[in-house]
């Protein structure tokens, strides 16, 4: 149970992560909380008025019962003493933590029978002060408010800021963009639906796939938090939530504040397969070709050479994603050329593997990035002496098309061969004669092979 709960998490991490707050900001909300003890504990406690008799200490209890019988002595002596007079005294004992207790250890015996009647109702005395009972809200406070400001975050990200946030935002968005990173996120906004508009007039370059679900438009650029996330929905099944889909910077290199992405995840996320997030980086030049930033990459997934136009694809049961890189150039800088991206433009197309012709059939692969040719070897195989013959083989049926009965060339004897052919013999029955000095005991044992 515990293993598919991990799975599970595992699976979802790159859907929420977007979502929940860094752990910086956890540990500041917790030392705010924190100071905010100190400050009503220690500096500036609270000032308690007019409170009851049983959040006094134990010798103003005590004081208070001492009042209490000296105003039931001077209602005896004066003979006023009524049935409601002793309901009032009783209500006035109650108020103590063990009003019996006192009464018995002050010695005030004109009133132990009312504190024998107010004992029966009185509530139980709250607990001695502890360690345990100082230190507890320090303790469990901090702990629950870091687990409710990250379910708030994850219910405001899922939730409060698509549903009333974000439909507001538009609304203002003539007010956005006044500074350098406003303005550069609403041009990204603005191309990446220029680029989706051309993309939806152009063919689909794979015709078999059909029509693709949804297309989205990835744009990287320095200088923000470039982590994109699309939603995977079916327009023609009500706008069925099938997955998602996204970016993410995954390596970064050399030092600054502006972050400079040496490689870019694209990665697929299948509900109908949660317990684990398909992964592909494309890698610059520099990290490509260097091994260790190349093998701290492709941990996350398959490691693809960034370049314009080339495509990597990840396959669930039931989605296809293909990433199409549109546009991309590399930064300049005191950095090795070719090392950090400074744009990159990625095409996700997802298809819907049910709706393909033919269930899944087989796709093209990606351009390959080109290898050192293999040497030569520095021998040659020998070369046959005859052909034999061959049966023709069965040609496998195309998935878009009805198969076809193929009928198979007619069987036919094997030719002899003759001419200046020698037929191969076979390997003598009995072994060459031993020389005398293979054998280790100078003839006197029989090491011929039995048969």
């Amino acid at each position: 149970m515990i293993g598919k709960i991990r799975d599970t998490l595992i699976g979802l991490w790159p859907v929420i992560k977007t979502y929940v707050p860094k752990p910086g900001m956890i540990i500041a909300v917790i030392v705010a909380f924190v100071i905010g003890l100190i400050w009503s504990y220690a500096v500036d406690p609270v000032i308690f008025h007019d409170g009851d008799p049983r959040s006094l200490g134990q010798t103003w209890q005590d004081e208070w019962v001492r009042l209490v019988a000296e105003r039931y002595g001077y209602a005896a002596s004066n003979a006023i003493i009524t049935d409601d007079f002793r309901q009032s005294v009783i209500a006035l004992l109650r108020s103590v933590d063990n009003p019996q207790e006192i009464v018995n250890r002050l010695s005030l015996l004109e009133i132990g029978d009312l504190a024998g009647q107010a004992q029966v109702g009185a509530p139980l005395p709250p607990a001695e002060p502890n360690l345990w009972l100082t230190i507890r809200p320090f303790l469990i406070g901090p702990i629950v408010l870091a687990v409710a400001f990250v379910v708030g975050s994850l219910l405001f990200g899922f939730y409060i800021n698509p549903m009333l946030i974000e439909p507001i935002r538009k609304r203002l968005r003539g007010s956005q963009g006044k500074d350098l990173v406003g303005g550069q996120a609403i041009q990204d906004i603005q191309r990446a639906r220029q680029i989706r508009d051309e993309l939806s007039k152009a063919p689909p370059q794979e015709t078999d796939l059909g029509p693709p679900v949804v297309r989205h438009v990835s744009i990287y650029n320095p200088g923000r938090a470039y982590d994109d996330s699309f939603s995977i929905e079916d327009a023609t099944r009500n706008d069925e939530f099938l997955g998602e889909c996204g970016a993410v910077v995954s390596e970064k290199i050399g030092t600054g504040q502006q972050e400079k992405a040496t490689g870019i995840e694209v990665w697929l996320f299948d509900k109908e397969d949660f317990v684990r997030t398909l992964t592909t980086v494309f890698a610059s030049e520099y990290a490509f070709n260097d091994p260790a930033l190349r093998s701290e990459m492709s941990a996350k997934g398959e490691v693809v050479l960034a370049q314009p136009g080339v495509v990597a694809r990840l396959e669930t049961n039931t989605l296809r994603l293909q990433a199409r890189i549109i546009d991309m150039a590399y930064g300049t800088g005191p950095l090795p050329p070719n090392s950090y991206f400074d744009r990159m433009t990625i095409e996700l197309t997802t298809w819907r593997r049910s709706a393909i012709p033919g269930g899944a059939p087989a796709v093209s692969p990606a351009p390959a990035v080109p290898l050192p040719p293999t040497p030569a070897p520095s021998y040659a195989p020998p070369a046959p002496t005859f052909a034999p013959p061959t049966t023709p083989t069965p040609v496998a049926p195309s998935p878009y098309a009805p198969p076809k009965t193929v009928p198979l060339a007619p069987q036919s004897a094997p030719p002899s061969y003759g001419g200046g052919l020698t037929p191969l013999k076979p390997p003598p029955l009995q072994p060459p004669p031993r020389k005398q000095d293979d054998d280790p005991f100078g003839g006197t044992g029989n090491f011929d092979p039995v048969n």
